[in-house]
């Protein structure tokens, strides 16, 4: 299997879509596909990480798989990135580099992560 279809099977795992849903199958489905530089499948093991889904809570391990998406382009990267900054999640709050991955955020193409760092650079404004 190449890595679009070990991120697609973990995915499936993670939603239940057809098979059983497991969380501890689709972190280590992610985790190939991420060894294989699939981006999404990067992003996803940071939300693993982020939320404890199949592993244990690392924020550490979050931040730097998101970091890692964010550089490569993936746009819900980017806007988590942001994130943490703008709030001090993990790493110490720091607005410049909020509003640098924000930005670079609402300039992706995926509508999610501009509605997300649209919202984000919202909190810095009534902050």
């Amino acid at each position: 299997m190449n890595a679009q279809e070990i991120y697609e099977l973990a995915m499936k795992h993670i939603y239940g879509d057809g098979v059983p849903e497991d969380n501890d199958l689709a972190t280590r489905l992610l985790i190939q596909a991420h060894d294989l530089g699939h981006v999404e499948a990067t992003y996803n093991l940071g939300i693993c990480y982020h939320y404890g889904f199949g592993t244990a809570v690392d924020l550490a391990k979050a931040f730097a798989l998101y970091l890692e998406s964010a550089k490569a382009g993936y746009g819900k990267g980017m806007e988590l990135v942001g994130r943490f900054y703008n709030r001090g999640i993990y790493v110490e709050q720091n607005r410049g580099q909020a509003e640098y991955w924000l930005q670079k955020a609402i300039e992706s193409p995926d509508p999610d992560a501009v509605d997300e760092a649209k919202k984000e650079m919202d909190v810095n404004r009534t902050a």
